[in-house]
């Protein structure tokens, strides 16, 4: 039996100045001097969460890898899939990270096929081929996450890369919609014969409030983010995120949850964990609007990826690793496997 694993992984660039991390490069070493300590701890959590998150898939010898994100080269109304053979890039953020790069190949075979499942199932979708045979340009929404992988990229693992429609980032777009799309692409997995490692790049709410005063890790002024009328709102809608894939039973009552998660937990996932926690979803989508969040979209898709597999007797078995917001955004990590 070929298990499939999935993982949820941030891609704020900041993460690479943890404590630790620092001496992955020397620039970055540099460039955390004036990070804030408290900041530190925070990245350095999330950047160890990833590095953790990576080892529990890898014990399931993925030999292919979909990732889903949510800045990459995307289209008005379709499900963008990459077609090139290749593709490179740099986590470039803001005049700065642009030392961390990957350089991967792309299993075009495979997104062709993909291309043409989804539109049999009626999900509009275009394959996406940038600048003839050469290399497809990745950023951070790509590159960050890749990034952390490349221990199992190296070994000639191939990637498929698919871009959210842009009208799931401007409006928005109902769970089951997202559901739909993700149950698609279960079904996709199914047949293949590939041990296949499912990765969602998105990140939490953008409208936190923060005390951080550095402008490489604020918004850019251009973006006119607006404050939420409620300032409950980021923090609710990072915690109804969380509780979704946690499996906790559904309340309206968010806010007793910490402010930080960086506690391990597993949990399991079966049917009813999993047709309650959709709930969860429904809550942070009606949030959205207040807290402008880039990954909302990606969970849902995975939640209909992992319903998918449940309904055909698969538990699941997730570990949860952390929830920070160490500025204006949060972030998350997860590594999702079949239960032994």
């Amino acid at each position: 039996m070929k298990n499939s694993s999935y993982l949820i992984l941030p891609h704020g660039a900041m993460i690479f100045n943890g404590i630790h991390s620092c001496d992955v490069s020397e620039v970055a070493a540099k460039r955390i001097q004036e990070f804030p300590q408290q900041l530190r701890y925070d990245c350095n959590e999330l950047y160890n969460s990833c590095i953790k998150a990576v080892k529990i898939v890898a014990e399931s010898k993925p030999d292919l890898i979909i990732l889903n994100t949510p800045h990459g080269i995307s289209l008005t109304d379709s499900i963008g899939v990459y077609v090139n053979g290749q593709a490179k890039g740099n986590a470039e953020w803001n005049q700065n990270w642009s030392e961390f790069e990957v350089d991967i190949h792309l299993d075009s075979n495979i997104a062709n096929l993909l291309v043409e499942h989804l539109r049999k199932d009626g999900i509009p979708t275009e394959g996406i081929s940038a600048f003839s045979r050469t290399e497809i340009p990745l950023r951070w929404g790509e590159v960050i996450p890749i990034w952390f992988l490349k221990e199992i990229t190296k070994i000639g693992v191939k990637v498929v890369i698919f871009s959210n429609p842009i009208h799931f980032v401007k409006g928005l777009a109902p769970v089951s919609e997202r559901v739909q799309i993700g149950r698609s692409i279960g079904k996709f997995i199914r047949n293949l014969p590939h041990k296949v490692l499912y990765v969602v790049s998105g990140d939490l709410a953008h409208t936190h409030k923060t005390d951080c005063e550095l402008p490489l890790y604020l918004p850019d002024p251009r973006w006119e983010i607006p404050l939420p009328a409620d300032e409950r709102v980021p923090l609710d809608f990072d915690i109804a995120v969380e509780n979704w894939i946690k499996g906790i039973p559904f309340t309206q009552d968010v806010f007793s949850t910490p402010i930080k998660s960086i506690e391990e937990i597993i949990t399991t996932w079966d049917v009813h964990v999993a047709k309650d926690a959709e709930n969860w979803l429904v809550k942070a989508t009606k949030l959205k609007g207040q807290a402008l969040s880039c990954g909302i979209y990606g969970f849902g898709i995975l939640h209909g990826l992992l319903i998918s597999e449940i309904e055909l007797g698969t538990r699941f078995q997730v570990n949860f690793l952390c929830r920070l917001a160490p500025t204006y955004y949060g972030m998350m990590v997860a590594a999702i496997v079949v239960e032994k």
